[in-house]
C-alpha cells in the first residue's frame, strides 16, 4: 500500500488503526485514525470518508475516556454525514454520542439522543444499531429511575435481536435486563 493512491493508503493506516483498539492500545489508534483522517482530508474535506475517519477516531477517544475530544470529533462526523445525506451513518453516529451521554452520565441527555438514534436506525433497518439504541434507551431510564415499563420493553427488545444475532453485546443486555426486574418489582 506504500505506494497506492492516498484514499488506499489511508484505508490502510485505518485498518492499522482499528487493529490498535481492538488490541486496547488506544493511543495507537487514535495516532493512526487522525493519520487517515489527514490524508483522506487532503482529498476531500468533507466527504463521507471524513465522516468515517472522524467516527473512527471518536471511537478510539472515547474507548481512551477522552469524552471532550470523542463527543468533538462524532459532532463533526454527524454533520459532514448530514451533509452527504449519510443515513446509516446519521444512526450509528447518534447512538454513539447517546452511549458517550451514558458513559458520562448525562443520562436525560443519553435517552434523547438514544430516541433519536432509534428513529434513524428503525428507518435504516440495522437490527444491531436497533438493538443497541432500546439498551441506551433503558439504561438511561433506569439510571433515572422513570418509566420503569418501557425501560423493561426496550430492554427485552434489545435482548432478542442481540439473542438472534447471537451479538457480543448479549450478556450486557441480559445483565441490564435482570437490573431492571429487580429495580421493577
Amino acid at each position: 500500500w506504500q505506494n497506492s493512491t492516498p484514499r488506499n493508503k489511508a484505508i490502510a493506516i485505518q485498518l492499522r488503526g482499528l487493529g490498535h483498539k481492538l488490541n486496547k492500545d488506544y493511543s495507537a489508534a487514535i495516532a493512526a485514525h487522525r493519520e487517515a483522517l489527514e490524508i483522506r482530508r487532503s482529498i476531500s474535506p468533507e466527504s463521507l470518508d471524513v465522516a468515517i475517519s472522524l467516527s473512527d477516531l471518536a471511537d478510539a477517544e472515547h474507548a481512551n475516556k477522552d469524552y471532550p475530544a470523542a463527543e468533538r470529533d462524532f459532532r463533526e462526523a454527524l454533520r459532514i454525514a448530514k451533509k452527504n445525506n449519510y443515513k446509516e451513518g446519521v444512526a450509528e453516529i447518534t447512538g454513539n454520542l447517546a452511549e458517550l451521554a451514558l458513559d458520562r452520565e448525562q443520562w436525560a441527555e443519553a435517552e434523547s439522543l438514544a430516541r433519536e438514534a432509534l428513529a434513524l436506525a428503525e428507518k435504516v433497518g440495522r437490527q444491531e444499531l436497533i438493538a443497541s439504541d432500546c439498551h441506551h434507551i433503558a439504561t438511561a431510564l433506569l439510571e433515572q429511575n422513570k418509566n420503569l415499563g418501557e425501560a423493561l420493553s426496550m430492554s427485552r427488545r434489545d435482548v432478542e435481536i442481540y439473542t438472534r444475532l447471537r451479538h457480543p453485546s448479549l450478556q450486557s443486555a441480559q445483565e441490564t435486563l435482570a437490573e431492571i426486574e429487580k429495580a421493577s418489582k
